[in-house]
């Protein structure tokens, strides 16, 4: 398994505190030894995520990944982790079934090179006059240049002064809107509205918001974010092989790209081996362009790696997109 690749494994914790010693070998591939999600809302979705990585020069195996107490957690699988592989281990609070504190302790069994165990210490507070309702800022999938917005309902029952004072944001490119909804007795509703700038960058996007309150013995209330930021127009395959080719022999392959809308592309062209890639392009405006390159060989032996770049119109920022192969003697 490739280092780039590294899945997700989903946990559901729950109530337990064993101690257990594990091989220091074992120990010394995961990144934490505690996992503390703080003060968390009753239905928030609390995330926490562990790295394994293999830091030894022989093949580790994964036997299994659980909790203490087993509820609705699901194993990590089989996985095998070459020298420098690592896989990334998603542990998720159950804050719909568990209420106040909550200990228990993430499990990680190796039975490659040697059996060893490794448990990581697992707290919580899941404060029960709070509740999100989605338990999360999920955004979805947003198209790269468009504006992204999600909703969350925020009950407060308890103080009747109780109020939220601010939203702490690190990220630049998220705003927040908070509305009062109702407030009877210590009955409190607001409706918290997130903006996702249409200038934010195309990616993953995992972070979190903090809710401030001016309740003074726990003032922040923690709220995650999720969503992807998605390209406008792509291109399959992102990295081209060109077969193996003498000096002066030509080769054709074939790029996609396409987007939701009718685009035009005004050029594709190459700065590193300018005269050696020439693209058949539609002066049609297409969700789709099948695009043929034939590349021409030059008197250049060695393997080599070329960025290609295409320019949309009306597009400020180019595509880019590689192309690689080996010239012989």
């Amino acid at each position: 398994m490739s280092k780039f690749n590294r899945p997700l494994v989903f946990l559901c914790v729950c109530v337990a505190a064993v101690q257990t010693a594990s091989a220091q070998w074992a120990r010394q591939m995961v990144d934490t030894t505690k996992i503390d999600f703080g003060v968390i809302a009753t239905g928030s979705e609390a995330k926490k995520f562990v790295e394994v990585k293999n830091v030894h020069p022989d093949v580790v195996h994964i036997a299994s990944v659980d909790t203490t107490c087993g509820c609705s957690a699901a194993a990590v699988g089989e996985q095998t982790l070459q020298p420098g592989d690592s896989v990334l281990v998603e542990v998720k609070m159950n804050t719909q079934k568990f209420r106040q504190r909550k200990d228990s302790n993430l499990v990680i069994k190796f039975d490659r090179p040697a059996f060893a165990e490794v448990r990581i210490p697992i707290t919580a507070y899941i404060r029960t006059d709070v509740v999100f309702e989605p338990g999360m800022i999920r955004f979805g999938d947003v198209e790269a240049g468009t504006e992204g917005t999600a909703v969350v309902d925020i009950a407060y029952a308890g103080r009747p002064d109780w109020d939220i004072e601010n939203i702490k944001i690190a990220n630049k490119y998220l705003k927040a809107t908070l509305k009062p909804v109702s407030r009877t007795g210590g009955n409190i509703n607001y409706r918290l509205t997130m903006t996702l700038s249409k200038e934010a960058s195309v990616g993953r996007l995992r972070d979190v918001v903090t809710i401030v309150t001016n309740d003074r013995t726990n003032p922040y209330v923690p709220l995650m974010v999720e969503g992807a930021v998605t390209p406008d127009i792509t291109i399959t395959p992102q990295t081209v092989a060109v077969k193996p080719l003498a000096a002066g022999q030509s080769a054709r392959v074939q790029v996609v790209i396409r987007a939701k809308k009718p685009f035009k592309i005004e050029d594709i062209d190459c700065e590193g081996m300018a005269d050696c890639f020439k693209a058949t392009i539609s002066d049609q405006a297409r969700v789709l362009h099948q695009v043929p390159i034939e590349f021409s060989a030059p008197n250049r032996p060695g393997k080599f790696s070329e960025e290609l770049i295409v320019r949309i119109t009306g597009r400020p920022e180019p595509l880019r997109f590689n192309v690689t192969g080996t010239i012989t003697n």
